[in-house]
């Protein structure tokens, strides 16, 4: 059989016998049923916990918000939590009637990081992994109009980018590769609606991503995403904001320095059946250094609308035409001289991306029974990138196709609930690459494909005295196909097409929780991920394929603790985690020709840790409420076995026992969140990182920063109208800081040869001086 069936064999065989089991399982006599949804974004809390005051059921809403909750015996009151809400109980009178429960989002923002749950077929998060979740009160502690503001407050996690806003890539436990993939996203997965972002090739390209309309960003750490394909890294899952009910227009403006300006024009519907969101968005920025302008337009539909008592639609679509100017990297001599200048090799091509795209996705819900729902999604990405740079250009057209499926469980064996799902996902992309590399003289004209198919399946066993036990595995299969239209300059035989596929890889994990209460809850856990090479990095530099790459490989170990402590208004998470990495790509240089290899061996080990107090608390006062709060991330990585190359002669370098080059050994945040009665609020926040080296012998570096940000606003209502202002400014203490990093084994390949090296510079800067912005929403409800 060939293994490219090998998951959809096994997906079936684990859904029949589902259904031959399904009549011996016995259920609770009482149930209770609901759905939880945010009053705030309108969207449905998924992973909160519902249980029955006082007993041991207990239930998790699934992506639609949805619950069932059985019990032995009688349930008068339940209890439903969720990170960044507030505990609600809530009186069970008629168990026959649904419950329509909206969760009030916390004062302020909670520690980000929660070990949470999902159930059923839900394409997100599951018990016992630790997990970092933005709300919308956390996307805007900014401009809102990029990622990086927010999410680099999560613990564990740091986003970098190549322009203000474009290349940008998330980093996660500090995984990167070091191999020649510096910008994108790699190690990764990301996914919009149930869209993958990623595609079937290994790339992760978020310049299309409108982060202005997120309403939640949920990040999974490490290899403990099964459902996902269980990569080293983890999962980056954006959703969009749904609408209030009712019908409204709004329109967002947003200023600030070097020519920032943004609007978003916005038609929404809450209907009691269908929900509709219909955004505009147009961008500009001129930025701080020359050659460095961007231009942003994005158009957006998102719905989802009643089939029926017991099915949903949804559909999402987007159009994206992203334009970004590359300055190109300085040296550490003009970065510390803050001097505000592009690189002359960028200059002079015109460097820039250029990025236009469209995404298309359609997911059905079904809940066939209070046992039984599937969840569905099929999707398309089409993408076109042109990308002038400074030795060259490349032009790209990806075109990708996938589904996705899910069955989800809710049952109870033996008087033990369990709830879980198994399903497939396939996405192939064809990828056709034009481009010309000016130091070798070199065209290049391929076309390229990669296929990716995964099976999983993933379950949660309820077992008394609060104890959730987890077990998941993940079949994986990769493929790529390469088709070299020319080979040594010369037109070459295209229809040849070189095949290579992976050996399935088997992603198990298994995780055990118990909980005290709201108080306390310990976890631990043990997965396996992996990576493979991305299709470009398949490609030597001559144009002739390397067909030995194997995939990095991880075997990550966690643990942690978190609870609430003095009556809800302290929250705390601590984690620790323990990540070694096998076979890590590198590029080498062999003779003329640039290559990749595996050759190394890494380890990540460090603790992830937030805290949380509600210091002050008024119904009647004019401050509402005031909340410090700190998120702290300690990293130890170091090679454990790493060299330049695999050649092992005079000229290889061993970097074994160094600390691995780009990541911080300390990043730190301090914030203080404050409301006032009269709808005011404060958001302000000092970012602390650590210095980082530059080379793999730990021989450069470059300096520690500090970041101090705030945001003051008021949001009132204006009979039909709602009004939302605000000003706020970053860098305010105009630190030198940098955006982005490369790295290598050798600091002269880094710098520019007018410092004796022979590269283009190595510092991608931020701005020198503080950056002030100013904005204003204005929604009119019918």
């Amino acid at each position: 059989m060939p293994r490219r069936f090998a998951c959809i064999f096994l997906s079936r065989w684990a859904l029949m016998a589902l259904l031959l089991i399904a009549p011996c399982l016995a259920f609770a006599e009482t149930q209770i049923t609901g759905t939880v949804t945010d009053p705030v974004s309108h969207l449905p809390v998924a992973g909160a916990a519902v249980t029955a005051e006082g007993g041991y059921a207990r239930a998790v809403t699934d992506e639609a918000g949805r619950f069932t909750l059985r019990s032995d015996g009688t349930v008068t009151r339940i209890i439903v939590t969720r990170v960044g809400y507030q505990r609600l109980a809530v009186a069970v009178g008629d168990a026959s009637q649904p419950l329509a429960i909206e969760l009030q989002p916390a004062p302020l923002p909670q520690p980000p990081t929660e070990v949470t749950g999902r159930a059923l077929a839900s394409p997100d998060l599951d018990l016992s992994r630790t997990t970092a979740v933005l709300q919308p009160r956390d996307l805007n502690r900014a401009s809102g109009l990029d990622l990086e503001s927010s999410i680099n407050t999560l613990p564990g996690v740091i986003m970098r980018s190549r322009t203000p806003y474009g290349g940008a890539h998330v980093q996660i436990r500090g995984y990167y590769p070091n191999f020649s993939h510096n910008f994108n996203g790699f190690g990764y997965q990301a996914f919009l609606e149930d869209i993958p972002v990623t595609d079937a090739t290994g790339s992760t390209i978020l310049d299309d991503v409108d982060f202005a309309t997120l309403g939640r960003v949920e990040v999974v750490k490490g290899p403990n995403s099964s459902r996902f394909g269980a990569p080293i890294a983890g999962v980056v899952d954006f959703h969009t904001l749904r609408p209030a009910p009712g019908l409204s227009v709004s329109q967002q403006g947003v200023g600030g320095s070097d020519g920032l300006f943004r609007t978003n024009t916005t038609l929404a519907d809450g209907g009691e059946h269908s929900q509709i969101v219909v955004n505009y968005g147009h961008q500009t920025y001129d930025s701080f250094r020359p050659s460095s302008r961007s231009k942003k337009d994005y158009a957006q539909f998102t719905g989802d609308f009643e089939a029926g008592p017991r099915q949903k639609l949804s559909a999402y679509f987007s159009y994206n035409n992203s334009f970004e100017q590359l300055a190109g990297e300085i040296d550490s001599s003009d970065f510390y001289a803050r001097q505000a200048i592009d690189n002359p090799a960028y200059a002079a091509q015109r460097s820039r991306v250029s990025i236009e795209s469209s995404r298309v996705g359609f997911t059905h819900d079904v809940r066939f029974d209070d046992r039984f729902d599937l969840r569905s999604t099929l999707f398309g990405t089409a993408q076109t990138m042109q990308q002038p740079f400074a030795h060259g250009f490349s032009n790209t057209n990806r075109f990708s196709l996938g589904a996705r499926s899910a069955l989800g469980v809710n049952a109870k064996i033996a008087n033990t609930p369990l709830d879980g799902a198994v399903g497939a996902f396939v996405q192939r992309t064809n990828a056709t690459v034009n481009g010309f590399f000016i130091p070798a003289n070199r065209p290049s004209d391929q076309e390229n494909y990669g296929l990716n198919t995964f099976a999983f399946t993933e379950w949660n066993a309820h077992l008394p005295k609060d104890v959730v036990l987890t077990a998941g595995v993940n079949v994986n299969v990769y493929e790529f196909g390469i088709r070299n239209m020319l080979r040594n300059n010369l037109i070459s035989d295209s229809t040849k097409t070189l095949r290579r596929r992976f050996d399935p890889q088997f992603s198990p994990r298994g995780a055990l929780l118990k909980r005290f209460g709201d108080e306390l809850s310990l976890y631990g856990s043990i997965s396996r991920g992996f990576t493979p090479p991305s299709l470009s990095s398949f490609i030597n530099s001559d144009n002739t394929v390397n067909e030995d790459l194997r995939p990095e490989k991880v075997l990550q170990f966690e643990g942690g603790a978190k609870g609430l402590l003095l009556e809800g208004r302290l929250t705390y998470d601590v984690a620790w985690f323990d990540l070694e990495i096998t076979d890590k790509l590198v590029s080498q240089r062999i003779g003329l020709v640039n290559t990749t290899t595996n050759v190394g061996k890494q380890r990540n080990r460090g603790i992830e840790a937030s805290l949380s107090h509600l210091l002050y608390t008024s119904a009647d006062g004019p401050i509402r409420n005031v909340r410090p709060w700190l998120s702290y991330t300690f990293t130890d990585a170091r090679y454990l076995s790493f060299k330049s190359d695999n050649n092992d002669n005079a000229s290889t370098v061993d970097f074994s026992g160094k600390r691995v080059a780009r990541i911080p050994r300390n990043v730190y945040n301090l914030g203080l969140d404050a409301e006032s009665k009269g709808g005011g609020y404060l958001f302000a926040s000092l970012q602390h990182v650590d210095e980082i080296f530059v080379t793999f012998g730990n021989t450069n570096r470059l300096k520690a920063y500090n970041l101090l940000a705030a945001k003051l606003g008021c949001r009132r209502r204006l009979g039909p109208f709602d009004l939302d202002v605000s000003a706020g400014g970053d860098n305010l203490l105009g630190d030198t800081y940098y955006k982005f990093a490369f790295v290598g084994p050798d600091y002269l390949r880094l710098v520019q040869p007018k410092d004796g090296g022979s590269g283009d510079g190595y510092i991608l800067p931020g701005p020198y001086d503080a950056t002030l912005f100013g904005g204003a929403r204005l929604s009119w409800n019918f």
